[in-house]
């Protein structure tokens, strides 16, 4: 499991480098399409990588909007499913220039081993979307 553990770590800080360089082609690259998001009672299915990352440059337009800065992810806790499907769920934290939490939540995602790497097969984003509603600055608004 400590390998296991260690390649999820390694998956998390390549997510975040991509996303600190507000990369939406990078993070895609993370994922596998079609790929699945849930939030808030609501299912959104990405067919391709130009689909999701066209809705992940309006993500990253919103956080630069918000002034994040710096973007922390922690592997909160790993269940295997098969030999190459995995559930993460992770601690993200959105921080501003002076290291100060904007907004933080726990976010969920099923991953499975594609030609040796892990990719994002689907997230479960409702506690993204709590943060920011709580914070008064809605995703969407």
């Amino acid at each position: 499991m400590s390998d296991l553990r260690s390649e999820l770590e390694d998956w998390c800080a390549s997510y975040i480098s991509a996303f600190m360089a507000w990369d939406a082609a990078c993070i895609a690259a993370h994922w596998t399409f079609p790929a699945l998001t849930t939030q808030a009672g609501k299912s959104f299915a990405f067919t391709s990588a130009e689909h999701f990352e066209k809705n992940t440059a309006r993500l990253l337009s919103f956080y630069q909007n918000q002034n994040v800065q710096t973007v922390e992810r922690k592997v909160d806790a790993v269940l295997p499913m098969s030999e190459t499907a995995i559930s993460l769920t992770v601690k993200d934290r959105m921080l501003d220039q002076h290291g100060a939490q904007i907004a933080g939540w726990t976010a969920a995602y099923i991953l499975q081993r594609v030609d040796g790497r892990w990719k994002a097969v689907a997230a479960v984003a409702d506690g993204e979307v709590a943060a920011w509603a709580a914070r008064g600055t809605p995703l969407g608004g």
